[in-house]
């Protein structure tokens, strides 16, 4: 239903596009239609994840362009709530889950000659979670357009559901939530707690020679507030009592990534290589490296494949068991968590992409309508190795991932 409703949603842009597509001589008009679907197979916790979303920009004057956007995610699942090591005698079961997140979002552009300036705001809301964010951003380039720089702030205001502890509960006392049934209500057994976050990011962009450029990226953040998931209990006792995860309320992030692109014009494709580093205060370290090569198959055809490997150390406090023994298995200080996205892993992903575009031109639109149409299709493949994550000393069997997506862009 969720998603039938994104659909139409997407249909009644383009209807409304089309009746603003009058005859004239610039674009004024974008619009974006696309559907991501994420599938990890699994006997106990598997998770399907579509995520339709559409964009629409008017550009009432040449220097200024106005965005619309709606993005929604449709989860359904099942994941284990407790986590719990080898040692505990204690068996989990997975418990099921569903719910839709929708995203409202809103902008401008302004741009003149060499530079732009953007403000945007988004706002989320799914029935554990309200989200609000604001971000800026100012570029501009030099030197016969062979430079450009870009920096941006974003803002986050997040609001999350959690059962109705109190400061005088002690972490190991807190309970973790069943469902989301009275959150964002006067429930007396419900509270929101929240979430800030600031991002800050600076682009610098060099074209080296025609065939030649190279883009570096520096990206911080900082994170407040309740930053464990609401749901998810660890054990902490041999005896098998759990309590809700325990995390720090800060985290500091930082990376840096660099990109090489190289035209290869006899054969007219492209090819790309870059690596990320990342740090953050939790004590993680993260590598990325990856790779793409983009064949143009004729005018209207590009071919796309793509693969990156990414490995990083866990959390200062990951343990896989909190109720063993120290330095290996044991607690690790005053803090617990059961995600696994926090202990020492490595993924692979492989994929590709096909892109279909047809270019019109304001005397000869496409259909009598479009400047421009472009669609795409893509298919990725993702693994992960989890190095010593279990939920009960047992290895997770969903640690593989398949994302297909579609696109459709139009210019009028």
């Amino acid at each position: 239903m969720q998603l039938s409703r994104a659909v139409g949603l997407s249909v009644s842009l383009g209807l409304s596009v089309l009746a603003l597509a009058r005859p004239a001589s610039a674009q004024i008009v974008d619009v974006d239609a696309r559907t991501t679907v994420l599938f990890e197979p699994s006997s106990t916790s598997h998770l399907t994840v579509i995520t339709p979303g559409a964009d629409l920009t008017v550009q009432p004057v040449d220097f200024l362009g106005l965005h619309l956007g709606y993005e929604a995610d449709v989860v359904t699942g099942a994941t284990e709530a407790v986590k719990s090591g080898p040692i505990a005698d204690v068996v989990t079961t997975a418990t099921a889950f569903d719910d839709t997140r929708h995203v409202f979002k809103g902008g401008f552009t302004f741009e003149r000659s060499t530079t732009r300036v953007s403000a945007n705001y988004s706002y989320g809301t799914e029935h554990d979670y309200r989200s609000q964010a604001i971000s800026v951003s100012a570029g501009s380039e030099f030197f016969q357009k062979n430079t450009e720089i870009e920096i941006s702030y974003a803002r986050g205001f997040d609001k999350v559901c959690t059962t109705a502890y109190t400061g005088a509960t002690g972490p190991s006392a807190r309970t973790r939530l069943d469902s989301s049934e009275g959150c964002f209500t006067e429930a007396a057994d419900r509270a929101k707690r929240d979430i800030d976050v600031d991002v800050f990011q600076a682009a610098w962009t060099q074209a080296w020679t025609p065939v030649l450029s190279t883009q570096l990226v520096l990206t911080g953040s900082l994170q407040h507030g309740f930053l464990e998931n609401p749901y998810r209990g660890v054990v902490i006792t041999p005896a098998g009592l759990d309590a809700l995860e325990n995390q720090p309320d800060n985290r500091a992030r930082g990376a840096a990534a660099v990109r090489v692109n190289y035209y290869i014009k006899p054969i007219n494709a492209a090819a790309t290589v870059g690596a990320r580093l990342y740090r953050d205060t939790w004590d993680i370290l993260g590598q990325t490296y990856e790779a793409q090569f983009e064949q143009y198959v004729g005018p209207a055809i590009r071919v796309l494949a793509h693969g990156r490997y990414y490995t990083q150390t866990g959390a200062l406090f990951w343990s896989n068991d909190y109720t063993g023994g120290e330095p290996l298995n044991g607690p690790r200080g005053q803090y617990w968590t059961g995600d696994r996205e926090l202990s020492p892993l490595s993924s692979v992903m492989l994929g590709g992409r096909v892109l279909v575009g047809l270019q019109g031109a304001p005397g000869t639109r496409l259909l009598g309508a479009f400047l421009r149409l472009q669609a795409s299709g893509g298919f990725d493949l993702l693994k992960t190795n989890l190095r010593d994550f279990t939920w009960g000393g047992v290895n997770p069997d969903d640690t593989t991932s398949m994302i297909v997506s579609a696109a459709l862009h139009a210019e009028f």
